[in-house]
């Protein structure tokens, strides 16, 4: 194989992670729409949609172990292979959540929200700018970005406290609200994991980079 040819799968592998990303975002906003309208034929979208991302992963998976057996890559090659595959896992973790997201929709499309869902989109929001982000950080192996996904999830995490602090008090002034406000925790603590999912892309662009161990 040419050094050429070998260079294009390095970047091939690298673009299928990307690819990934995009999608995964794509599917927890339009998760996070379902619920705010309680669309159900945009939540079985979802869904459905889940397997395309599932798919890719083990696309990605199969063209590593490929390019591992055939070219036994060394030093920055071989952790560039990994990090994507370890990134991809991620990735593949967060469509999971946006399914979730999606089913949980589905559950609460004959209710009456007790409440007007505000802090649930703004975590979306803040955890899809941390994985779209990351993928960025990953894709031009920047340093800067990849840190600054660091320092949002502090405010993924203190949204979620607040969130919770809120459901907590609409059930005790009602219990009948429990099945609802339960749910919605549960989307709300998905959205942090994401995020949390997003930090674990970013530390590993700093370690592809800078080889630092507690980055990975």
């Amino acid at each position: 194989m040419t050094r050429d040819k070998y260079i294009h799968q390095l970047h091939d592998v690298k673009d299928h992670a990307i690819a990934m990303g995009i999608k995964a975002e794509e599917l927890v906003n339009d998760a996070i729409l379902a619920l705010e309208n309680q669309d159900t034929e945009m939540a079985e979208n979802v869904i459905g949609r889940d397997r395309e991302i599932d798919e890719l992963y083990l696309d990605l998976e199969e063209r590593v172990i490929r390019v591992i057996a055939t070219q036994a890559p060394v030093a920055v090659d071989l952790r560039l292979l990994l990090t994507a595959l370890k990134n991809a896992t991620d990735v593949e973790r967060v469509g999971d959540f946006a399914k979730d997201i999606a089913e949980i929709a589905i559950e609460l499309k004959d209710h009456i929200y007790f409440t007007k869902l505000i802090m649930i989109p703004k975590m979306a929001e803040i955890a899809m700018k941390m994985l779209k982000e990351a993928m960025e950080a990953f894709d031009k192996e920047d340093v800067e970005l990849a840190k600054g996904v660091y320092l949002q999830d502090d405010i993924v995490d203190e949204i979620f406290s607040r969130l919770f602090r809120t459901m907590t008090s609409y059930v005790m002034e009602n219990p009948s609200n429990i099945g609802q406000a339960l749910r919605l925790m549960l989307v709300a603590r998905h959205l942090e994991r994401i995020a949390d999912h997003a930090v674990n892309i970013a530390n590993r662009t700093i370690y592809f980079k800078e080889g630092r161990i507690e980055y990975i």
